[in-house]
């Protein structure tokens, strides 16, 4: 639109100035047919003057030297005037012929003025004065008739340029009125055409703002109009599609606000019952009037229901504990100045009796627009009871819930402490004690679990006597302590502390109407070895102790590095075990039984052996405690019956049909359960071993730890029809009372008996009563660790009926073993 306006605009005004310059060319026109009249009547002018003039200078000539002359100063003033006058209008813009004539009568002029000058000038001779005043009037004659000449042509180019004149004002005036009235036509076609290019769509525009206007948002104009319109209309219709959206964003927000107020109005109605319900208490505080509200709750709180605390927060502060005063102003400064985003404080209050009651403080504050902080406001929790509680808790975690005592995290702290204060300070010694009960577990067995925990607080009680108050007494767990000595001067401090309590605490404790004794196993680790850790001189004590209780109990054991190198040892052969049960490491020997009365093979005792990788071979008194003790015996036990029933069923089939052969397999304590029954069932079906080729060896410590129970397996055992013995009687438990009631077939005299029997009395007499017992009690006996000649003879006199040893054979390994069966068929002969 504006580009149209513009060039409409530029058309109107290219008609008035094209209209302009015709009025002005006519303009010129008629101005110079007046300029060129103004020229004649110039003309007609000068004919006049010089008619005047030469008729007054003729005159003043014929006057002259007469009472009428005027004097010759008249005549040359009236020929100069000539002069001037015609040459005035000779300097006017005449047509070429006007200015031709003006020219000669100049020239007719300059000879008037000759003839004068001359006539003037030779006034002594007065025939030629009178010559040339005849002369000088003839040319005046000449110059009027000239000038009377141009005079008439003047008049009638007067008449000519004048008709012409009154032609081209009359042409001018049509020419100007003609192009006015095409302007003002042509104007009135640009403004109609404009108003409506204008009105047309403001009318649609005002339309369409009368329809949004009356609520139809979204309404848009139909027509497509150009240029700024064009634009116009575009940005209507997409500020009204925006309306549109935005009312129905409106219409949702204000939805929204009417449920946020209605869910507002319930949450204040539910605070309201909240806060008049709940146990908290509530306080406002208006900075800029420096006063605080106070719920009744928060005064009921600290015992002010009554009259209230007031409304000065000084009132409030002065009751925080001065411990705890600072902290929390320094937390409501912090969230004032925007540092913490809230408040939450806990402190302790005093209460109006007295009391401190530990309270947990919350607030915000309400900030202007400027973010000042103007009021805040917040509640308070009583929280003394959770804080007993937590402190209940931080001892319980800190401290043994049966004695009291600290228990092992509180002990290695207090043991890291003494190690960071040996670091400071030079010379600072302190050592770690490690007690273990000995024999705890058989009175816990059988006094009971209450007697047994009553034990350990009596003896926890009794070890805080032997101690300063910055030692340390703890129980690690079990019927494990500790103790820590501080600050001694050297290890003979801790030595003495030990010896004291190993003299002390066996001294009867009385517990129930019982009078209870027992001993301690210590191990000692002195910080002269600059531990870094608490765990490793733990560690260290705990070490020394199992040395001690490896030597005897009831003693106590300085920690050395060799000890540390056993336990490493330990544990490398732990790691091997795992290893060599996974890699099938183990092989069975078999040593053979005798029978003395024929001197006949009657069967073996299968014996594992290891066959380490590096260590070569390992007896089973070095790993089977220590199998027993990971828990790895199991597997192995497993192992060894299978592979002895294999084995053996293999070599019955090689041997004599009536030779009744048999082997012996010994059990653990561990594998000595009802699944065994199961297990040894199926091994005898796999292998079509007949029950009475494979025995059992148990020790009588494994029977006796609960003797109705083995009676019942053992029973079950006796009804597969495998044979059953006990291995190195009289070594363990005495099973004298119950062995009429076991089912037991065998009874194998331990080694450490028949070594020296031959010279040794007391030894003679336990295996001679071994020997009449087992014959009262119709059963077998078999001599082990045979090895010499003097004690096979004893025994034989005494009539034990079997023997294995290395009197006869060693333990022989699988392909001895069978090589030994094919070899003998019947009576064998003794190696040498």
């Amino acid at each position: 639109m504006k580009v149209r306006i513009i060039i409409s605009l530029s058309l109107l005004f290219l008609v008035y100035m094209f209209g302009i310059l015709v009025s002005i060319n006519n303009a010129n026109k008629t101005t110079a047919a007046l300029n060129h009249l103004l020229n004649l009547h110039k003309v007609e002018e000068l004919r006049s003057s010089l008619v005047q003039r030469v008729m007054r200078v003729n005159f003043d000539l014929y006057t002259v030297h007469t009472p009428y002359s005027a004097g010759l100063d008249r005549i040359v003033d009236n020929v100069e005037s000539l002069d001037e006058l015609a040459r005035n209008c000779n300097s006017c813009h005449h047509a070429p012929a006007t200015v031709a004539d003006l020219n000669y009568i100049v020239g007719l002029i300059d000879e008037f003025k000759t003839a004068l000058s001359f006539y003037i000038t030779t006034s002594a001779d007065h025939e030629r004065m009178e010559r040339l005043k005849l002369e000088a009037s003839q040319v005046g004659d000449v110059l009027l008739a000239q000038a009377q000449v141009m005079a008439q042509e003047a008049s009638r180019g007067v008449a000519r340029i004048s008709a012409k004149a009154f032609v081209d004002i009359e042409r001018s005036k049509n020419t100007l009125f003609a192009l006015v009235f095409s302007a003002g036509l042509f104007g009135l076609l640009i403004a109609v055409h404009l108003a409506r290019s204008i009105t047309r769509p403001t009318r649609d525009l005002v339309a369409a703002t009368r329809r949004i206007t009356d609520g139809e948002f979204g309404y848009t104009i139909p027509r497509v109009y150009r240029e700024e319109f064009g634009q116009l209309a575009g940005q209507f219709n997409a500020m009204s599609t925006s309306l549109k959206n935005s009312y129905a964003k409106l219409e949702a927000e204000i939805a929204e606000r009417r449920q946020a107020e209605k869910a507002l109005r319930d949450s204040e109605e539910r605070y309201a019952l909240a806060a008049r319900g709940a146990n908290d208490g509530l306080w406002d505080w208006d900075l800029a009037a420096g006063t605080i509200y106070f719920s009744a709750r928060w005064n009921a709180m600290l015992g002010y229901a009554e009259q209230g605390l007031g409304s000065d927060p000084q009132a409030w502060f002065a009751l925080v504990h001065p411990d705890d005063r600072q902290g929390l102003e320094a937390k409501i400064a912090f969230h004032l100045d925007g540092t913490l985003p809230h408040v939450e404080n806990e402190q302790r209050l005093r209460h109006r009796d007295g009391t401190w009651r530990w309270m947990l403080t919350r607030g915000i504050a309400v900030r202007d627009e400027e973010g000042r902080p103007y009021r805040m406001a917040g509640s308070q929790t009583d929280i003394t009871e959770r804080k007993k509680t937590e402190e209940q808790l931080v001892h319980d975690a800190f401290h043994d819930a049966l004695t009291e005592l600290p228990n092992r995290a509180l002990f290695a702290n207090r043991v890291e402490h003494a190690i960071q204060a040996a670091e400071r300070r030079k010379g600072f010694l302190f050592a770690v004690l490690f007690l273990d009960l000995d024999r705890f577990k058989s009175i816990n067995d059988s006094l009971g679990h209450f007697m047994g925990d009553q034990l350990l607080i009596a003896v926890g009680r009794r070890l805080g006597e032997y101690l300063r108050p910055s030692d340390t007494v703890a129980r690690l767990g079990g019927d494990e302590f500790a103790i820590l000595l501080e600050d001694i001067h050297d290890g003979d401090e801790a030595v003495a502390v030990a010896r004291r309590i190993q003299k002390d605490l066996p001294q009867a404790i009385e517990i129930g109407g019982h009078e209870v004794f027992t001993s301690a196993s210590i191990g000692i680790a002195l910080s002269s070895r600059g531990y870094a850790q608490p765990d490793q001189m733990l560690r260290d004590a705990d070490l020394a102790m199992y040395h001690a209780k490896s030597r005897g109990k009831a003693r106590y054991e300085i920690f050395d590095t060799s000890m540390h190198d056993h336990a490493l040892e330990h544990l490398q052969l732990e790691n091997d075990l795992r290893r060599g049960v996974e890699r099938r490491e183990f092989r069975l020997c078999y040593q053979p039984v005798i029978e003395l009365a024929g001197e006949r093979l009657t069967g073996f005792e299968a014996l594992i052996r290891w066959h380490h990788p590096s260590r070569g071979v390992i007896l089973p008194t070095q790993f089977i405690p220590l199998a027993e003790e990971t828990g790895l015996l199991p597997p192995i036990g497993r192992w060894v019956l299978r592979e002895a029933c294999r084995s053996f069923a293999h070599w019955r089939r090689l041997g004599d049909g009536d030779q009744a052969l048999a082997v012996s397999v010994n059990l653990a304590s561990c594998e000595f359960t009802p699944a065994l029954v199961v297990y040894i069932r199926g091994l005898l079906e796999e292998f079509d071993l007949p029950a009475d080729a494979l025995r059992l060896e148990i020790t009588e410590r494994t029977i006796m730890g609960d003797p109705e129970s083995a009676a019942a397996l053992l029973a079950e055992l006796k009804d597969l029809g495998v044979g059953l013995q006990i291995d190195d009687f009289g070594t363990g438990y005495s099973s004298l009372g119950y062995l009429p009631h076991f089912p037991i077939d065998t009874l194998k005299i331990d080694r450490s008996f028949v070594a020296g029997i031959d010279g040794n009395k007391e030894n003679f007499e336990i295996v001679r009563t071994i020997i009449a017992l087992a014959k009262n009690l119709d059963l077998r006996v078999v001599g082990e660790g045979v090895e010499s000649q003097g004690e096979l003879q004893t025994l034989r006199e005494l009539n034990c009926g079997f023997v294995q040893g290395k009197i006869y054979y060693p333990a022989l390994d699988a392909a001895a073993a069978e090589a030994l069966i094919l070899a003998v068929q019947g009576k064998i002969s003794r190696s040498n």
